[in-house]
């Protein structure tokens, strides 16, 4: 992993625990967009991985009600807890730990009250889903998109289209003598 990814992953990760701590989603929204943003240069999993679980924790933990099923602490704990664990093992250069760690969050779903699993269930694919189209967005191909992310493209064209970011017009440029008159005149000495 190179090390500026390592870096922003440490960061947001760090982020994502304050924000689930002081029950901020905002924060854990805006620190999934910072990771998306990166995510479209270097197109690593890790970081998409980390994109799209910041963003579902914003999500889930924007949904109060969800915090009345009984298999709900179970749930925040094992989310917290992984990515504490997720945090040493980067910090250790333990990138398999690192995956595994964030990887218990997923796994503990199954084991979460029926109800609550299918709502967390849903928040985790819809994030993938919105995650994507925000790659697509930064310019990745919605073939690759989907593949980073592990979901369907057919699914992704559709949300993409509802979102209408394949309908924002390319820039334009100026023609290349317009481009040299304005040169000009920008240097031009007075």
């Amino acid at each position: 992993m190179k090390p500026e990814i390592r870096n922003e992953i440490v960061d947001v990760l760090n982020g994502s625990l304050d924000a689930i701590k002081s029950d901020n989603t905002k924060k854990l929204r805006d620190l999934s967009n910072k990771v998306i943003n990166s995510s479209s240069l270097f197109q690593d999993e890790n970081l998409i991985m980390v994109a799209v679980i910041t963003y579902s924790f914003s999500k889930i933990y924007e949904r109060s009600d969800y915090r009345k099923y009984p298999t709900w602490n179970l749930f925040s704990e094992t989310a917290i807890n992984s990515i504490k664990g997720a945090l040493f093992a980067l910090q250790n250069n333990s990138f398999d730990a690192f995956e595994k760690n964030l990887k218990n969050v997923l796994d503990v779903i199954d084991k979460l009250d029926s109800k609550l699993k299918n709502y967390i269930q849903d928040a985790l694919y819809s994030s993938q889903v919105a995650r994507g189209s925000r790659l697509h967005e930064h310019g990745i191909s919605l073939g690759r998109t989907a593949h980073l992310l592990g979901i369907n493209q057919w699914e992704l064209s559709e949300y993409i289209g509802k979102t209408g970011i394949a309908d924002v017009k390319e820039g334009l440029t100026l023609k290349e003598d317009q481009r040299l008159k304005l040169a000009r005149r920008l240097f031009k000495n007075d």
